[in-house]
C-alpha cells in the first residue's frame, strides 16, 4: 500500500505541473505496416500469415503510443499501450510495455533462455540512468495491489554500456537479477550479453549477441545446464519499397533448423 501511495503522489505532482505548461501539443502520428510472415508449422510444412500493425504517437507535453495489430480474419486489438509525460526530468509512463528485464533477441518462447518475469500493467518512473517500475496484479480490479516492482539502472564503462537490473515478486518474494553489456566495438562487429539469474530456482541464462551491420545479426544462448542451446540469425534489408527479413534458428540439441521470412509494407 505504501508504494501505491508513493506512486499516486508522484502522478498527482506530475499532473499539477503539467497544468502550468502552456505548450502546444505536437499531433499525433499515425504509422503502420502490413506483414506477410512464412514460418514452419512444426510438420515439416511452412505456413503464411498476414498482419497488419497500427501505431499512434503523440509526443511533446505528454506522450501517447498505442500499438494496434490484427492477423487474417481476426479483429484488430490494442496490442501494447503507453500513456505518460515528462516533468521537471522525472520521467512517468503507464502502460503494459514497461519490462526493465533484459530481452532476448530470440524467439522468445520457443528459443529464449533468459527468464523473463511477468510484467502487466505498470507505472514506471525515470530518472536519468535510473528506471523504477511498479507492477499492478490487475490494474482494471483494484490498482492499489502491487504484483512486483522492477528497477534498472545504465552506466557508460568507457568501452560498452552496462545496465544491471532487477524484479523482486511480491507474492513468492523472489527476485531475478539481469545484467546487459551493449556496444562493445570488436574490428567492424559490434558485440553484447544478456544475462539473468533466477534466485529461488538458483538457475542462470546467457546470450550472446553480434551486430555485423548492413542488417545481420546474431545470437548464441544456453543455460547453467546447457551452455549451446540455439543459435540464430537475422537479415533486415530494404526491397523494392518494403522491408525483407530473413532469420534462422538451429536448436544445438535437437538439431533442428528453424528459418522464417517476413516482407514488411510500411507507411
Amino acid at each position: 500500500m505504501r508504494t501505491f501511495v508513493l506512486a499516486t503522489v508522484a502522478a498527482m505532482i506530475a499532473t499539477s505541473a503539467l497544468a502550468e505548461d502552456t505548450a502546444t501539443p505536437a499531433a499525433p502520428v499515425l504509422s503502420g505496416a502490413i506483414n506477410l510472415d512464412f514460418a514452419e508449422n512444426g510438420s515439416d510444412k511452412y505456413k503464411g500469415t498476414m498482419g497488419v500493425e497500427l501505431d499512434i504517437d503523440a509526443s511533446d507535453v505528454a506522450t501517447v503510443d498505442l500499438d494496434f495489430k490484427a492477423t487474417d480474419g481476426n479483429s484488430l486489438t490494442l496490442d501494447t499501450w503507453t500513456v505518460g509525460t515528462t516533468v521537471n526530468g522525472l520521467d512517468l509512463a503507464f502502460g503494459d510495455n514497461n519490462n526493465l528485464m533484459p530481452e532476448t533477441t530470440a524467439a522468445a518462447g520457443a528459443t529464449g533462455t533468459l527468464t523473463k518475469p511477468a510484467m502487466t500493467e505498470s507505472l514506471m518512473v525515470t530518472s536519468g540512468a535510473a528506471s523504477v517500475a511498479i507492477g499492478l496484479s490487475s490494474y482494471a480490479t483494484d490498482i492499489t495491489e502491487v504484483s512486483n516492482l522492477q528497477g534498472a539502472y545504465t552506466m557508460d564503462a568507457g568501452i560498452a554500456d552496462v545496465t544491471a537490473s532487477v524484479d523482486y515478486n511480491r507474492t513468492s518474494k523472489n527476485y531475478v537479477w539481469g545484467g546487459e553489456v551493449s556496444g562493445i566495438n570488436a574490428g567492424s562487429l559490434e558485440v553484447g550479453s544478456l544475462l539473468t539469474y533466477d534466485n529461488d530456482a538458483n538457475h542462470w541464462a546467457y546470450e550472446g549477441t553480434v551486430d555485423a551491420g548492413n542488417g545481420f545479426t546474431a545470437y548464441v544462448n544456453g543455460d547453467e545446464t546447457d551452455m549451446s542451446q540455439n543459435i540464430g540469425g537475422e537479415h533486415v534489408m530494404g526491397f523494392a519499397g518494403a522491408e525483407l527479413t530473413s532469420g534462422i534458428n538451429y536448436d544445438l540439441d535437437t538439431e533442428d533448423l528453424t528459418p522464417n521470412v517476413s516482407l514488411s509494407f510500411k507507411f
